[in-house]
């Protein structure tokens, strides 16, 4: 019975792992056709404009070359933050702040956001929980840049002993938490990652006064490599 439970246990832990590897492949090419795919097309537009102009028009064609220039910026800011995602050991060999600054980086490129990033330094943490933490700070991005309205935003990330707590606060339209709003899939999937780290996601947002996404997540004693299994908190 022993080997039965263990077998089905391993059995669920597999296809679990299996079906984020298949959501991340999803994102990371939603990710692509978004911004670099995109910025690509929008750069042959430009160019395509500027033979057309040729040197009839010298002032639109100087705007239509600084365009070109900022998407060709925005693109390249992308594909980093992206190929950076792709090495399994970036966490590792880069750590939490660098990925956290390559991602603000992206996004601040593509939608023109005031970005401040507060991390003193690189945090004590195993694998998992920094990945935990920077996918969460990744998701609430997103959600800022997609639906916020937002126009600066301020990630922190604080260690005390036992605990790393991540924040980031925008200060945007906010929302009204009891009804449906727009970017609520990516709340649920951050509250399901910060779960899966044994941590606690809080969110806190009024109409018209931005929101504040707080994970809270305390890190293993000394000599753990992985996380254990955690209860459920309610």
């Amino acid at each position: 019975l022993l080997v039965r439970v263990s077998a089905n246990q391993l059995a669920v832990a597999l296809q679990g792992a299996e079906l984020r590897a298949v959501q991340e492949r999803q994102r990371l090419a939603r990710e692509l056709h978004d911004s670099v795919s995109q910025a690509l097309y929008a750069i042959a537009l430009d160019i395509a404009t500027a033979q057309r102009i040729g040197g009839a028009d010298p002032t639109r064609l100087e705007a239509i070359l600084r365009d070109a220039r900022a998407l060709a910026e925005t693109g390249l800011a992308e594909m980093r933050a992206l190929l950076f995602e792709l090495r399994p050991e970036f966490l590792i060999k880069e750590g939490l702040v660098a990925a956290l600054q390559r991602q603000v980086a992206a996004v601040r490129a593509r939608h023109q956001l005031s970005i401040t990033v507060e991390a003193k330094e690189e945090p004590e943490a195993i694998p998992a929980i920094k990945e935990a933490l920077y996918r969460v700070g990744q998701e609430a991005l997103n959600n800022i840049a997609k639906h916020a309205g937002a126009r600066a935003v301020v990630i922190s990330l604080e260690a005390s002993p036992g605990e790393l707590v991540l924040r980031v606060r925008d200060d945007g339209r906010g929302f009204d938490a009891g009804k449906s709003f727009p970017g609520h899939l990516g709340l649920r999937s951050m509250r399901e990652r910060a779960a899966s780290a044994g941590g606690v996601l809080l969110i806190s947002s009024k109409p018209g006064q931005g929101t504040e996404v707080t994970f809270r997540v305390p890190t293993p004693s000394e000599g753990l490599t992985e996380l254990r299994p955690a209860e459920t908190r309610t």
